[in-house]
């Protein structure tokens, strides 16, 4: 694994009960030194501040790419992200869910 790309609570709860793609809007944080094509782990946050690994999956962008997608949302209070930047992270079908096991 090259890195990690941690979600926010309601996207976990989202991808456990149904897996779909892994968008933009739904990143935190991002951790490693990953690029497009990389498999990272995905982390979803909890509202607790706890973290927990549930997927896997291949990276539509890099690293930098999305830190720099999420410093610009945030700035923007959360307004949704630019045409050009990148809306999904991870296709469906190249996400992976660890827990709960299929």
């Amino acid at each position: 694994m090259r890195g990690a790309i941690v979600i926010n609570a309601n996207a976990g709860r989202a991808l456990r009960k149904k897996r779909a793609s892994l968008l933009a809007a739904d990143v935190v944080n991002c951790a490693g030194d990953f690029g497009a094509g990389d498999k990272v782990y995905v982390v979803v946050r909890g509202e607790d501040g706890g973290q927990s690994v549930i997927a896997t999956g291949i990276v539509r962008c890099d690293e930098v790419v999305l830190r720099q997608v999420r410093e610009r949302s945030v700035a923007a209070h959360n307004v949704p992200i630019e045409a050009n930047a990148p809306a999904v992270v991870i296709p469906e079908q190249d996400l992976q869910l660890l827990w709960p096991k299929p």
